[in-house]
C-alpha cells in the first residue's frame, strides 16, 4: 500500500467510513463493499484536493478511477504530475 492509499484509509477511518475492524484491499470496490457512498466520495475528493493541492475534474470521477484505493491513488499521482 502506497502513501496515498494509506492517507485515504486514514481519512475513511477518521470519518467513520471504516472502523478499526474492517479493512479494504487496494483493488476492492469501495462502493460495492459499502465503505463509501456518493456523499462520502465528495468528501474524499475535497480531502484529496486540499491535501495534494490538486483539482480533480468531475469527468475524472468515474468507477474506473474512484472506486478502489488503487484507482484513486493512480488518479491522484497522475494529477500531481
Amino acid at each position: 500500500m502506497n502513501d496515498i492509499e494509506k492517507n485515504i484509509v486514514q481519512f475513511l477511518t477518521s470519518r467513520g467510513f471504516l472502523d478499526g475492524k474492517k479493512t479494504v484491499k487496494e483493488k476492492e470496490s469501495l462502493t460495492e463493499t459499502g465503505v463509501i457512498d456518493s456523499i462520502g466520495l465528495l468528501q474524499l475528493v475535497d480531502y484529496l484536493e486540499s491535501t495534494y493541492k490538486i483539482e480533480i475534474p468531475m469527468e475524472l470521477i468515474t468507477p474506473e478511477n474512484f472506486d478502489t484505493l488503487n484507482g484513486i491513488s493512480q488518479s491522484v499521482m497522475n494529477l500531481k504530475k
